[in-house]
């Protein structure tokens, strides 16, 4: 069988970063299969082609065709390619894809915004932005739909709000699930001597840490520490967040006493950081799945999250949900999570059993083959 593996619209962020891993997982399966690889600049630099097989074919995509100014030039390329291999089918591991292929093709979406439409993040945007990105959302719907066959999700409440969103049927959207990075397998990145360890500065008596790595957006709702400190103030908590330092000192002036701000870290710094904290603290607005979910699992650590769908599809009992639009509500949460460790402890070893329930990076990619083969075989 004959896969069009397409990555030629990923540039950054968690997209990216599952298709580095399922492409690197192929080389271990389905030999069987030929697979063509379209690369963005973005995953060429990080793919070593030298270290493929003879069944692994690749092609530079200079630009993205999400690029308007340029995306009939890259899709007469890719039309192409397509006429020359003649594939079986297409996986644009995640879109929109801004091609329509004549082969069978399965998509992968993961944009939160786009299907869920009623979300309170929508609220905390200006006026002219929320806008924005309402009509970013249905700019999106519509290559979605147009481009599309068959959807790849990471959640089925991604799933069930995607198909009333674009109106399709669920029988053609699949569901693979996200999982956490290799690397927290190792225990090499949680040692002082790992070259990507970050020491945190000492703990004070009775300190407690609650850790977010995360970019400042919107939707991850980090202004609400605000409020919360207020109802805080008998308890020794520090907050650690991995900000961009314009973004901290625009965000936390005269807080700096309450939290570590690490600045961006690399994702093999990531282990090190959960080892020197108590529990995660997300208070996101948005996701689809977020892989701080199974990171902290994985380490260890109880959570502390959003009541809403997202979070409660991926974690299940293993987490202490609030309101996070209410700052009591989220303050009440936190103090019964320190004052009663036999919760602490109820919810890491229900953390320890969801987190065997994930997919690997060889199961995930196990799965998109699979997938595809299916497909292939529909008629």
């Amino acid at each position: 069988m004959k896969i069009f593996i397409n990555t030629s619209s990923l540039y950054f962020g968690g997209g990216l970063q599952v298709a580095l891993s399922f492409i690197n997982e192929l080389k271990a399966i389905n030999e069987n299969h030929k697979y063509y690889i379209l690369l963005s600049q973005a995953v060429n630099k990080q793919i070593s082609q030298k270290d493929f097989p003879a069944n692994f074919h690749f092609y530079l995509i200079e630009k993205s065709p999400a690029s308007l100014k340029i995306r009939k030039q890259i899709v007469v390329q890719l039309d192409a390619l397509e006429e020359q291999i003649r594939p079986d089918i297409v996986f644009s591991v995640f879109g929109p894809s801004y091609w329509k292929p004549k082969a069978k093709h399965l998509l992968g979406f993961a944009d939160g915004w786009v299907y869920n439409r009623e979300s309170v993040a929508y609220d905390r945007l200006p006026f002219l932005k929320r806008i924005k990105m309402r009509l970013h959302g249905k700019y999106k719907s519509y290559y979605l739909k147009r481009d599309a066959d068959y959807y790849v999700l990471e959640t089925n409440d991604a799933k069930k709000k995607l198909a009333k969103t674009l109106g399709l049927s669920e029988a053609n959207i699949f569901v693979v699930g996200n999982t956490y990075s290799t690397i927290f397998n190792e225990d090499y990145y949680v040692k002082p001597k790992s070259n990507h360890y970050i020491p945190l500065p000492s703990k004070g008596d009775g300190e407690y840490r609650l850790m977010y790595i995360a970019h400042y957006y919107v939707h991850k709702n980090l202004e609400i520490i605000h409020e919360l400190l207020p109802f805080l103030e008998d308890y020794n908590i520090k907050f650690v967040l991995t900000l961009p330092d314009i973004s901290f000192r625009s965000l936390f002036q005269n807080e700096t006493n309450k939290i570590i701000n690490l600045g961006p870290i690399s994702q093999k710094s990531c282990p090190s950081v959960y080892a020197q904290c108590d529990a995660l603290f997300a208070p996101t607005l948005l996701e689809t799945f977020s892989a701080a979910y199974p990171e902290a699992m994985k380490m260890e650590k109880p959570i502390l999250t959003s009541n809403y769908s997202f979070a409660k599809d991926v974690c299940q009992d293993a987490a202490l949900y609030f309101d996070p639009l209410d700052p009591e509500d989220i303050a009440e949460k936190i103090k019964k999570l320190l004052d009663d460790k036999a919760l602490q402890t109820e919810l890491v070893e229900k953390g320890k059993k969801r987190v065997k329930e994930f997919e690997t990076a060889r199961s995930r990619a196990e799965k998109y083959i699979t997938l595809c083969e299916k497909i292939v075989e529909l008629k």
